[in-house]
């Protein structure tokens, strides 16, 4: 059976990475980028693999990624070993393509790793493209990295929750009515579930709830 998931081409081709590293010697001291064949990988996921990473030098790669709005998550895969006393940071750049942004990193003992897409939901559905850096570091540097998205990403989910919060008490406001008893909320049948396909609606669009600061 062919693998239809990103999931499942991620493992498949991990474990023939396996099986070709075996193959190699990584004991060199002197890293040479300059070898034939490529030497990483994307998967995205509804999308064919692809190797087309641009050599920038000796040891920095870019990948243009088409149509970002699109995609939801990408693996990177390393297609020839690295020392064990280095390893391939990944990073991501969004136009002007200035500022880029720590995702992970792969060695030769994890030569592939899956990530979300970090800029889904953030960006125009206009945006004609991203790019996926790599760089070769050395593993001590490596272990000094933290990737933004971590502590972004708890940031993140707790203004969503907060503007969801926020969202739902706007809605019901909406139903405030002024009586003789004074003001209050006339709520119609159903009222939740029209709020619910609402909130929906706007997921599957990838919008993102933010609580606007004060």
């Amino acid at each position: 059976r062919r693998p239809n998931t990103l999931q499942e081409k991620n493992e498949a081709l991990t474990l023939n990475l396996n099986k070709l590293h075996g193959n190699f010697d990584c004991s060199c001291e002197n890293l040479n980028m300059q070898q034939s064949g490529p030497m990483f990988a994307c998967v995205i996921s509804g999308r064919p693999l692809t190797t087309a990473f641009k050599q920038k030098s000796d040891t920095r790669f870019v990948l243009d990624v088409p149509r970002p709005s699109t995609v939801s998550d990408f693996s990177i895969s390393m297609l020839k070993p690295l020392p064990k006393s280095h390893g391939a940071t990944i990073y991501f750049c969004l136009p002007p393509y200035k500022d880029w942004q720590y995702l992970g990193a792969i060695t030769v003992d994890h030569p592939s790793q899956i990530y979300s897409a970090p800029w889904r939901g953030t960006i125009p559905d206009s945006t004609e493209g991203v790019q996926i850096g790599i760089s070769i570091e050395k593993a001590e540097f490596i272990k000094n990295l933290q990737p933004k998205s971590q502590s972004e990403e708890k940031k993140k989910l707790i203004s969503s929750v907060q503007g969801i919060a926020k969202d739902l008490y706007n809605y019901l406001q909406s139903f405030a009515k002024t009586t003789r008893m004074g003001e209050m909320l006339v709520l119609p049948p159903k009222f939740l579930d029209k709020w619910l396909k609402k909130i929906e609606t706007k997921h599957k669009k990838g919008f993102r709830f933010k609580l606007k600061p004060r």
